[in-house]
């Protein structure tokens, strides 16, 4: 029992020690020159066909993007092309967040390990795009299959959320009137950590949309069950800690945690 207690209590130090406010200057630096530099290994991997000679590598059978294409400005057939584009978008969406709208310190290495997470999830959807068994490319004679097209719907609809609630809550934070109040009006009036829904279901569009169900089915595991046994309690934790029956209030008002309706 103690040592539970002590758990969760040095979990909330820890989240209220990532949530100090000030500005890093560096970490800002690094996560913005890693976050960018993730657009043109993602472009390499398909255009150099590195990911396909790793499928091969590995035993698994590739699928060899042809050496030049002018079906888009990238020179990538428009399914591998819109790939590097998702890549593109999350890429943005997050150096927005890191530069207009993060109010925490972002130590380096912090910065480091944020970045390096998001680019080797979005480097195992571009390699299992070129692997036969996985790539949800669709059938020859189409443009997009429907998994294709419902995995774009995920991430712009997730990627729009997770970006816009974060706006709605900055501008909220701004407010002299809102000090020491907690946020749950618009997007967040759907679910308290909405954006942790929004996230969720850009990459799981995203895993979609590269290589199908299975992959899909793995990522929205994964992020949900992170979320729900770490990130979610420790934010909760925190937002009890500072803002106390304030808290207990909008747990009332909004019954969801993630995604409305779902949990």
């Amino acid at each position: 029992m103690s040592s539970s207690k002590n758990s969760k209590d040095a979990t909330n130090d820890w989240y209220k020690d990532a949530r100090r406010k000030g500005t890093s200057v560096s970490g800002i630096v690094t996560f913005v020159a890693l976050r960018a530099l993730d657009l043109p290994i993602q472009y390499y991997l398909l255009r150099s066909n590195v990911g396909a000679r790793l499928i091969q590598y590995l035993g698994g059978t590739a699928i060899t993007i042809p050496p030049a294409n002018t079906a888009t400005v990238l020179g990538l057939p428009p399914y591998y092309a819109t790939i590097v584009l998702m890549a593109t978008g999350s890429a943005a969406k997050q150096i927005y967040w890191a530069t207009r709208i993060s109010e925490q310190v972002l130590p380096p290495p912090f910065a480091i390990l944020l970045a390096a997470y998001n680019t080797v999830l979005n480097s195992i959807n571009t390699i299992l795009s070129v692997w036969a068994w996985s790539s949800n490319s669709a059938p020859s004679g189409s443009s997009y299959s429907l998994t294709q097209g419902v995995g774009l719907l995920l991430y712009g609809t997730g990627l729009f959320t997770e970006w816009y609630c974060e706006v709605q809550r900055k501008r909220f934070k701004q407010d002299p009137r809102n000090q020491g109040k907690p946020y749950s009006g618009g997007l967040f009036g759907l679910a308290t950590n909405i954006n942790y829904g929004g996230y969720t279901l850009w990459r799981t569009g995203y895993a979609l949309y590269c290589a199908g169900l299975p992959w899909a089915g793995v990522m929205v595991a994964w992020l949900v069950g992170d979320f729900c046994a770490r990130a979610i309690p420790s934010m909760e934790g925190y937002c009890q800690n500072k803002y106390g029956d304030q808290w207990t209030e909008v747990r009332r008002k909004v019954p969801y945690r993630l995604l409305p309706w779902i949990y």
